[in-house]
């Protein structure tokens, strides 16, 4: 999946756009993709000096409350909480799209990583036929939540929605990825492709892969 990130302020927020947060409180959910994609928004929008961010709840739920109850200017959120947030009136500053990746244990044989991959091109496939299928899926995996529940399919932009066929990993996207964390202190050391992607198995599942296609 290519997970849409939105920067997201409250409806009575002076905020309009994403160099007016500059020194301004942005609740990042640190360690996920979501606060990656924050900082990317950020940077490019004002020098580093002037970003200013602070730890958040993983939760979106908890996020959305907080950006609510005007605890900070303004957070990053993902479906369906984009959603939820466009519906109570708040305002998407900027948004952004990133690669949702997964991490494999040291022992996965090419045919099971192809098996899996087969599965998920299927799915893909599937739903790029028919996005608005499958949008209802976000109100079910935050039933309860009663900001998510007063949602219908209609609310969602299919837009936001966008999948992509699983390929190897870009030795030089994912090198560009590691010096850019590090630089703001999120790593360290050296990327080392071959400690990083396991290429032989990778190489090969793809292959098996195409094949069976």
């Amino acid at each position: 999946m290519i997970v849409c990130g939105a920067l997201v302020v409250r409806p009575d927020s002076r905020v309009y756009t994403p160099q007016e947060l500059a020194g301004k409180l942005v609740a990042l959910d640190y360690g996920n993709g979501t606060a990656y994609a924050g900082l990317q928004m950020l940077e490019g929008a004002m020098p580093r000096e002037a970003v200013t961010t602070g730890a958040a709840a993983t939760s979106p739920v908890e996020r959305f409350a907080g950006l609510m109850r005007g605890d900070f200017e303004a957070t990053v959120l993902q479906e369906p909480y984009i959603t939820v947030a466009e519906k109570a009136g708040c305002r998407l500053v900027s948004t952004t799209f990133f690669h949702g990746t997964w991490v494999a244990d040291p022992g996965l044989d090419p045919e099971t990583y192809a098996a899996f991959l087969r599965a998920i091109t299927r799915a893909v496939r599937r739903i790029n036929a028919d996005k608005g299928q499958y949008v209802p899926y976000f109100i079910r995996d935050w039933a309860g939540h009663a900001e998510v529940d007063a949602l219908t399919p209609e609310d969602f932009a299919l837009s936001r929605i966008q999948l992509k066929e699983p390929g190897p990993i870009p030795e030089a996207e994912a090198r560009w990825a590691w010096e850019w964390m590090a630089s703001w202190g999120v790593l360290e050391g050296a990327f080392d492709i071959a400690t990083q992607i396991n290429q032989t198995v990778e190489r090969e599942a793809h292959q098996r892969a195409a094949a069976a296609a």
